[in-house]
């Protein structure tokens, strides 16, 4: 196993100078890349991909120093204009190639036979500008033209294979749930193949979104907060049981507008089945779960399960405060989206070597 990684790392380097990668790379409608300039494509990525939260100006030295032309120079202004010209979904179209090598193998670790998956919502800081505030809205006071902007970043990461397999960045304003949805939509994208398992904290197990999950043959795994599903959980008979839940008009009037399908057919299922557990903790407080995998796992398995999911907070910290993931080339939209993912990538090959060394 430990050949591979190197393999994958070497095919993203061929990929870096092939030709199909330019039409990725332009925007709809451009023909940038086209000609050869100063500062290629490959080298444009290849600088994105090795920031360190410098100023662009020390980017652009280090990354020269780095190729071993210390003499080459390019303005910080062409190099932003190049940049702005740039398609961020081509560094998510390199981490997608990249991690399709690996789940497409024998390589990846599955918890009885489902990849482990937890999906968690952050807020990352970026630069204020007009720009930003009006992509990614004003949240408080906090939100000023004085204060700081944030985005909401909706991550999905693998915990026992320690990849991020999505991130999806949206105004600070949307609904978690609904970029958790296009989390996992990704992995269609992606062809992953493996049964999925995943996890979420609180906020999220509405009926409409375990239709969604069930719908796409997601198996998931809810803690409850203390105010969800009440009625049900207090007419429990047991700690780990069946319950249903009605779809009563409270519970589906939110989505009428927004998935007005979904509704419709919901209303007439009337009902959704789904296994409910809870425990005391130390604490004295209540840890409720909900799932919709089989009894064969006990609640006990389920609950060591659940505490896995911290894998993806503590990797979060990591992206923000060791590798500089909000601090942002320069104040335009672009560069957030170009920055955020080409990092994700980024994390994505420093695992795949820390695991095989």
């Amino acid at each position: 196993m430990r050949g591979t990684y190197i393999e994958r790392i070497q095919k993203l380097s061929e990929k870096l100078s092939d030709s199909i990668l330019a039409d990725c790379a332009r925007k709809i409608n451009s023909n940038t890349f086209s000609r050869n300039r100063k500062m290629p494509l490959k080298d444009i990525l290849l600088c994105c991909l090795s920031k360190k939260g410098l100023t662009t100006t020390l980017e652009l030295r280090n990354y020269f120093i780095q190729k071993d032309v210390p003499s080459m120079k390019m303005s910080k202004q062409g190099y932003l204009q190049q940049r702005k010209r740039l398609n961020p979904e081509v560094f998510s179209y390199l981490d997608d190639e990249y991690m399709a090598d690996f789940y497409h193998s024998s390589e990846p670790r599955l918890w009885n036979g489902y990849l482990l998956l937890a999906i968690d919502g952050s807020k990352a800081e970026v630069p204020n500008s007009t720009e930003n505030r009006e992509r990614f809205g004003k949240s408080n006071n906090h939100h000023s033209e004085l204060g700081q902007v944030r985005t909401l970043v909706s991550g999905m990461y693998d915990i026992l294979n320690q990849f991020y397999l999505d991130i999806e960045i949206s105004n600070i304003s949307t609904s978690e749930t609904e970029l958790a949805k296009k989390n996992l939509t990704h992995l269609m994208h992606m062809d992953i193949k493996q049964p999925v398992l995943a996890i979420f904290d609180r906020g999220y197990p509405s009926v409409e979104f375990i239709d969604f999950l069930e719908t796409k043959k997601i198996n998931y795994l809810f803690r409850l907060s203390s105010n969800d599903y009440k009625f049900e959980r207090r007419n429990m008979k047991s700690t780990d049981e069946t319950v249903v839940l009605q779809h009563i008009y409270q519970r589906l009037d939110k989505i009428r507008k927004k998935h007005p399908e979904r509704f419709e057919r919901m209303k007439e299922k009337e009902s959704t089945n789904t296994r409910t557990m809870t425990s005391t903790l130390p604490s004295g407080n209540e840890l409720a779960l909900m799932t919709n995998l089989p009894f064969e796992f006990s609640q006990k398995q389920l609950e060591d399960l659940y505490y896995q999911r911290w894998e993806i907070e503590k990797k979060c910290h990591t992206l923000k405060n060791k590798m500089k993931f909000e601090s942002v080339t320069g104040k335009s939209t672009i560069y957030v989206d170009q920055d955020f993912h080409a990092q994700v990538l980024v994390y994505n090959m420093l695992q795949d070597i820390r695991k095989n060394r």
